[in-house]
């Protein structure tokens, strides 16, 4: 229905956490296998051949190939967007970029309304360029970070975010631990 080729778009990929790391024992020792999400991201903007009301609805996106083709490369919906708004879109899940998640420690208090966490994750890249993987992690309850190996940003009451490089065929480990009121 609406066609616009040749714009800027923002790639990024994504690891988010889930709330219930923090309510169940998660066998520590025992990796959490993890998909890490590719999105993009671009304005809905006249210098981006758009600049419209987009309806809701299936996007599907399509690169050009080292040939010139074009490549199907993922579909999302999207709600409706309003001009000089942004889109993003999730394509899928990254199959050259793996996630593994472990539970390193798990403390208590006394009185077991304070628990501390700790965490460490593996990303490897197999990809033929380094990549950031941006980590969104919930903190469950008032959680305060203890300590990390990368930077820890919050993004909302209970959300930390950390963005992971990873070199090209490389690993990285994001190792943090977190302190929990309930």
């Amino acid at each position: 229905m609406l066609e616009a080729a040749g714009f800027e778009v923002t790639k990024e990929f994504v690891l988010n956490g889930q709330h219930y790391y923090y309510t169940n024992y998660n066998n520590p020792g025992q990796p959490i296998k993890e998909k890490v999400g590719v999105y993009v991201q671009f304005r809905n903007a006249q210098q981006n051949k758009l600049g419209m009301p987009l309806p809701g609805g299936t996007i599907r996106l399509y690169k050009k190939d080292d040939k010139g083709n074009q490549q199907f490369i993922g579909e999302d919906k999207i709600d409706h967007t309003p001009k000089d708004e942004d889109v993003r879109v999730k394509v899928g899940d990254a199959f050259d970029i793996v996630a593994e998640r472990k539970q390193t420690t798990i403390k208590s208090s006394y009185r077991a309304t304070c628990m501390e966490y700790g965490y460490e994750i593996k990303i490897r890249n197999h990809k033929d360029s380094p990549v950031t993987v941006v980590v969104n992690d919930p903190l469950a309850a008032i959680g305060k970070m203890v300590s990390s190996t990368f930077e820890a940003r919050k993004t909302a009451a209970f959300a930390a975010q950390f963005n992971v490089p990873v070199a090209k065929d490389g690993e990285a480990t994001l190792s943090y631990r977190v302190r929990v009121r309930y």
